[in-house]
């Protein structure tokens, strides 16, 4: 990258022309691409070095071009040789590691179902035992308490046990009707390729998985809530303060992040490896 030191100088340039000619500021860049002001500032200057790395060098650009009206494809190609590569050895030593991660996850999961087969048999003659003792017990315990008790007191006491049980399921079953009416399931709808409806929840919790190298922001009504980079197998649960409306996430790597909202996968389009936009729209 430092031998195409000039050509990156220009590439900034021509950014920051577009920018003041668009009259807007890098606060407002910012503000609309959520990549953070400092890496924003490095582009006009032409120091491609204090980016996150080579693979986010030419997604920050594009967007950034994008924003200002430049074509940022169009950008892209005519600066091609002086830009690194998506697959450059950087990335393929990520790619790398995360298939390396991957195959010992795997093969960690495999000998817990293993191990736990092995321990079934033991476990069902365990269970086995327990319930003959206590069904003897049971019995026991039923013809003791029949020996000392009369047919008067027998009767009273059934009666009472049949009240107290029906009670007791009453009771329960009022508590599973009032779990189930609090308990609602979140519900996605789309409305757009990048715009989604949530509802169903008073309190909602975003989730980002990351299943390889990916750089990512979550912006709730215009405030900053979480932004970074992420390696793959990393999670972050990011809860929105209540009554949160609007919710804009920003994917530096779009194949390589997993969205959950409360828990439910957000199946959003993959096809570009490059940045995107994701809105979320909050009603109860």
């Amino acid at each position: 990258m430092q031998n195409n030191n000039g050509k990156q100088v220009e590439i900034g340039k021509s950014l920051h022309e577009a920018r003041v000619a668009k009259g807007m500021s890098i606060d407002d860049i910012q503000k609309i691409t959520k990549i953070q002001k400092h890496y924003l500032e490095a582009i006009e200057q032409g120091n491609f070095a204090e980016l996150p790395g080579d693979f986010y060098v030419r997604a920050f650009i594009k967007q950034f071009a994008d924003t200002v009206g430049v074509n940022g494809i169009e950008l892209l190609n005519e600066h091609d040789d002086s830009l690194p590569d998506t697959q450059s050895e950087e990335y393929a030593d990520e790619v790398s590691k995360d298939d390396f991660n991957s195959r010992v996850a795997s093969r960690s999961r495999e000998h817990r179902k293993d191990s736990f087969r092995k321990v079934i048999p033991t476990i069902g003659i365990i269970v086995a035992i327990l319930v003959v003792v206590c069904g003897i017990w049971a019995v026991v315990v039923h013809t003791n308490s029949s020996s000392q008790t009369s047919i008067s007191s027998s009767s009273v006491s059934v009666t009472g046990s049949s009240e107290s049980s029906s009670s007791s399921s009453k009771a329960d079953d009022k508590k599973k009707e009032d779990k189930k009416s609090t308990d609602t399931k979140t519900t996605i709808k789309e409305v757009s390729a990048t715009k989604y409806n949530v509802t169903g929840q008073k309190e909602n919790t975003v989730t980002l998985k990351a299943t390889g190298r990916a750089w990512s922001s979550i912006m709730a009504d215009n405030k900053t809530l979480f932004q970074g980079s992420q390696n793959s197998g990393d999670k972050k649960d990011v809860k929105l303060p209540a009554d949160t409306k609007s919710v804009n996430i920003s994917l530096g790597n779009t194949q390589g992040a997993k969205i959950l909202v409360n828990g439910t996968e957000l199946k959003y389009d993959k096809s570009t490896p490059l940045t995107t936009q994701i809105t979320l729209e909050f009603s109860k």
